[in-house]
């Protein structure tokens, strides 16, 4: 039986091996207990896949340097961590060996094991940060290689709330966060009153996709103005010193799920400098770019109502 020798110990009980082009392990699979000592402790890559829960990925994997970039542990495992200790089923590593995220959780979601079962499964964690203290079910920490947090991705049905350089708003998918702590971005839960250079906007994005909370669409420069943000509902109207009138809003298109469906393509609206940037949709069509104090900004809110081109979709 093929044995591999790493920095962590011997592995053996390989049933799948990649190798890096220098000749070093890449990542590998596993059916048989290893015990690897790591600066983290002594961790035990995944072994047993035969639980409903199990993903079929690599028990571990590595750098070209040998060292770890991956682990699947055989059962959630107390990490030590530069914010305390966190419960993991999947860690990845920088090339430095610092963590890089850590899951709590990482079962698979089929027919025969649900979201809500993964749900029910989470415990909550408590976290120290800028924006206040959590005490939250969390899919995933994010770190930047010092340790400080980059982001934290929350699950789908948590709206959470934060203290934010806009006050205290409630919040959905993840928050994000410079090195040195402070708020770099969150995603609104619900319609959020955000007061800007060119007035109070109502951040909201119907296209917000809850994979990972490391980019959200209101966006703080560090010193806490903001950068940019997305709304669903404001209609800007731009006037310039002559008198001459620029409407921007958001767009409606037909739903790719129902063509009878309308669907809102959201604003998005971005501060530089001095200037303020409108554009549309994400991949930012029709832009339209002006000098702040040269023109005046009139803001209309419409009511929100969010619905779902598919009739028998939950979680609308």
């Amino acid at each position: 039986m093929e044995r591999i020798n790493t920095k962590y110990g011997i592995l053996e009980g390989l049933t799948y091996v990649k190798h890096h082009e220098n000749g070093s392990l890449r990542e590998c699979t596993l059916d048989k207990l290893n015990k690897l000592e790591t600066p983290y402790g002594l961790l035990i890559p995944k072994y047993e896949y035969g639980e409903e829960r199990s993903k079929h990925i690599p028990s571990a994997a590595f750098y070209d340097n040998g060292n770890l970039k991956k682990i699947y542990l055989e059962k959630q495992t107390d990490v030590n961590t530069s914010i305390g200790i966190l419960p993991a089923e999947l860690i990845t590593f920088y090339e430095d060996e610092s963590i890089k995220r850590i899951f709590p959780l990482n079962g698979k979601i089929t027919g025969y094991w649900s979201e809500e079962d993964e749900y029910n499964l989470a415990e909550e964690i408590e976290i120290d940060i800028s924006t206040g203290k959590l005490k939250e079910k969390i899919i995933s920490v994010y770190f930047y290689k010092s340790g400080s947090i980059k982001s934290l991705t929350f699950w789908s049905k948590n709206d959470i709330k934060i203290n934010s350089p806009s006050g205290d708003v409630f919040v959905r998918i993840g928050v994000s966060f410079y090195e040195d702590g402070k708020l770099k971005s969150f995603e609104p839960a619900k319609p959020t009153a955000i007061s800007t250079g060119i007035g109070t906007i109502m951040a909201y994005d119907t296209q917000a996709l809850g994979i990972y909370g490391d980019s959200n669409s209101v966006k703080f420069f560090n010193e806490g103005r903001v950068e940019s943000l997305i709304t669903s509902t404001d209609t800007i109207e731009v006037i310039s010193k002559k008198g001459e009138k620029n409407l921007h809003e958001p767009l409606l298109r037909p739903s790719v799920i129902n063509e009878n469906f309308m669907e809102i393509v959201p604003l998005n609206i971005e501060f530089y400098e001095d200037k303020v940037k409108f554009s549309s949709g994400i991949h930012h069509r029709f832009p339209a770019e002006y000098i702040i104090n040269q023109y005046n900004f009139h803001i209309k809110s419409s009511p929100f109502e969010e619905s779902s081109p598919c009739s028998s979709c939950t979680g609308y």
